[in-house]
């Protein structure tokens, strides 16, 4: 489970976020993981021009990105560049990886899911060059190793740009990918397109109340409940399904207030209230005492490349810009895991 949003302020600068909702622990969390797989996010510098270890092909990226991702590896789930390029990568029960032998047959080049979000940032520039490039790639059905563990996720991604451009990929053809345009929002299975339409069934949601009473052709008036208040959302799904959390992300943002850029991330925060997942919510047996919840919220301010980063584990929001000069090698700072609360005398 896991959502991400887009959001424009009055002069036109965007801002994107996601948050991580999986079931294994990220911030030292007590769930009965290994240890290896504790305090397992941080956030990551990846400069450029250096040779970006992979347990594919190695590449040399281009641009400094940084972004939230696994310690001591280059793996990123979420992240923006230098030129504000920002992406991250979600679960696609659907995704479908190809056979490196088959991949080739294509000449198409073999990447690993979980190495994706790395390579895109660190290579592209825009969403139209990912446009121009995607079908050149697949993603290849081998296990990421790391931290000893082997890992297998089936995922999809998005990339959005400081334009506002932005793209949904999934890899649901044997490795190869299907584009969409990102529509503002993105959340779980089934494929996006299937989101696209499912949308559509909530045409009448709006943030306008009802200003007076309804008439029934019988001539008996309907009274609104409170004045009306919230009617406009009436029928605003409330659960945690990928396709009810697509449906509030989508709408809830879409209708925020006009707002100034210095506001953006607190309005990106706020947008995302209703989709951040409580943990213990959801269990997949009744003896299983983990539950997918939302590890963190990131949110990226894209025109100043700046991230806002809140764990499930404290309050506390930690925030790093990009500065393109500064890292000459991969680093990893962890987190601000405190309630950092100001307490008024």
């Amino acid at each position: 489970m896991c959502t991400g949003i887009r959001i424009k302020s009055k002069t036109g600068d965007y801002f994107w976020g996601r948050t991580m909702d999986l079931s294994f622990p990220m911030f030292g969390d007590d769930t009965g993981m290994p240890a290896a797989m504790n305090n397992l996010v941080v956030v990551t510098t990846v400069p450029a021009g250096i040779e970006v270890p992979s347990e594919a092909t190695p590449w040399t990226s281009k641009y400094t990105t940084i972004g939230m991702g696994v310690k001591n590896t280059p793996v990123l789930f979420d992240g923006i560049n230098e030129k504000g390029l920002a992406g991250d990568t979600q679960v696609l029960m659907e995704a479908d990886y190809g056979s490196a032998a088959d991949i080739a047959a294509r000449k198409q080049t073999a990447l690993l899911a979980e190495e994706f979000v790395t390579f895109v940032l660190t290579q592209y520039s825009t969403v139209a060059e990912i446009k121009a490039d995607y079908e050149k790639f697949a993603l290849v059905n081998e296990p990421y190793k790391a931290l000893g563990q082997s890992i297998s996720m089936t995922l999809h991604f998005s990339f959005v740009d400081p334009t506002g451009d932005g793209i949904v990929l999934e890899p649901v053809n044997d490795g190869a990918f299907k584009m969409y345009d990102f529509i503002g929002a993105m959340t779980n299975s089934p494929e996006y397109d299937w989101h696209l339409i499912n949308v559509r069934n909530y045409i009448h949601l709006t943030n306008i109340d009802p200003n007076g009473p309804a008439t029934l052709p019988t001539g008996y008036k309907l009274e609104p409940i409170e004045g009306g208040t919230g009617f406009g959302m009436f029928g605003l799904p409330g659960d945690y399904t990928a396709p009810s959390r697509m449906v509030r992300a989508l709408n809830l943002s879409s209708y925020l207030r006009p707002f100034d850029s210095a506001e953006g991330i607190d309005q990106l925060y706020a947008a995302f209230r209703t989709v951040i997942v409580p943990p213990g919510l959801e269990h997949s047996g009744d003896n299983n005492p983990m539950s997918d919840y939302s590890q963190y919220w990131v949110g990226y301010d894209l025109t100043n490349q700046t991230l806002y980063i809140q764990s499930a584990v404290g309050l506390a929001i930690s925030s790093k810009k990009l500065d393109a000069g500064a890292a000459k090698e991969i680093t990893y700072q962890e987190v601000d895991l405190t309630d950092n609360v100001k307490v008024l005398a």
